[in-house]
């Protein structure tokens, strides 16, 4: 571990109790003090210089052509303006700082609006930037077969592959429903060996920024016409973005040594659409460069066997941290602000 990481990792466990199970968290246990801790601490080795050269970083969004929230419609004319809106305003930030996306589409929610879901695909791809397979309908795998599984990913090309080759290309890259990718060893090899056959590479994420909790708070404070509320939650979201970028930098760092490139996890909404240009400059501000995720995933990092078998979706520096037997403490990531988290929860039902 580097001098200046022993030093962020040592302050935080004044502020955390230990705990070494790296899992993916969805409960949010966090408290404004906590959210302040865990930014001023992990500052400490964001301004240090330690990471400052050849930062490289690929922007990918999942759940195109897009995910609605807690609130969905079921008026499809307002689910189509929305999914137009919210990929008008990403496709014009990308192309404003020259970001070659790798977006993950969800062919159901293709097929639920129509020809202008398969519009918006074609837009992507017209910007130049790559389509990804993210299943058919987005569903969690530890709860299906084998055969339901690879129904899932065929079903799941049956349009990004003819948008595709129309360019020339290819899907290359797939990724998991929350990222999980087998909570058994012999669905875990048997959906690796599967995605291979096929041509694809599994797709990799480093950073997480919890956006869909945000989001489901988010689309509520609309709903309601809370301009307050809503002005309050992106300005945390910024600040929250920002504490994970540095954090998953420092994990990652103490896992290898160096900062590998690092892939970067959004989701098509309304809220990365209506901050996405500060998003992207929290990381041209941290001094890293827009990579394809193929150019991300090609350093010797991802290249690391992927044997961990567990039922959540953790990011890939925890994943790493096990295969490599580096000790990690997972406490000192932070979680969303609770105010966000219970804003974002359906209100209780009326008691008769």
């Amino acid at each position: 571990m580097l001098p200046s990481q022993m030093n962020v990792f040592a302050v935080g466990r004044a502020c955390w109790q230990i705990d070494l199970t790296p899992a993916r968290r969805y409960s949010s246990k966090m408290c404004g003090l906590r959210f302040l801790c865990a930014s001023v601490t992990l500052a400490l080795f964001s301004s240090s210089g330690v990471f400052a050269q050849g930062r490289m970083v690929a922007i990918t969004v999942d759940d195109l052509p897009y995910v609605s929230g807690t609130r969905a419609s079921h008026d499809i004319s307002a689910e189509t303006s929305s999914a137009q809106m919210v990929n008008g305003k990403l496709l014009t930030a990308f192309r404003r700082h020259h970001v070659p996306v790798t977006g993950f589409v969800i062919e159901k929610r293709v097929e639920s609006l129509g020809p202008a879901g398969t519009l918006i695909l074609k837009e992507w791809v017209s910007e130049g930037l790559d389509l990804g397979n993210h299943t058919y309908s987005h569903p969690d795998i530890n709860d299906l077969s084998l055969e339901q599984i690879e129904e899932e990913i065929v079903r799941g090309e049956s349009g990004i592959g003819p948008l595709m080759r129309q360019v020339g290309k290819k899907p290359e890259f797939f990724r998991f429903p929350m990222n999980h990718t087998g909570d058994t060893k012999a669905k875990h090899d048997a959906i690796a060996s599967f995605l291979s056959q096929r041509g694809y590479r599994l797709a990799t994420c480093t950073i997480d920024s919890s956006d869909y909790t945000f989001n489901d708070a988010y689309v509520r404070m609309l709903a309601k016409n809370d301009d307050v509320a809503a002005q309050r939650l992106r300005i945390d979201y910024l600040a929250y973005t920002s504490v994970e970028i540095n954090y998953y930098a420092a994990l990652n760092g103490q896992v290898f040594g160096y900062e590998p490139p690092q892939v970067m996890l959004l989701h098509a909404n309304r809220l990365n659409a209506d901050v996405i240009e500060q998003v992207l400059k929290l990381f041209e501000q941290k001094q890293y460069k827009f990579v394809p995720l193929d150019a991300a995933q090609s350093d010797s990092a991802y290249q690391t066997p992927d044997t961990y078998i567990t039922k959540y979706g953790p990011m890939w520096g925890y994943r790493w941290a096990k295969e490599r037997n580096v000790k990690v403490n997972g406490r000192l990531e932070s979680d969303p602000p609770r105010w966000i988290v219970d804003y974002g929860k359906p209100s209780p039902s009326p008691t008769k």
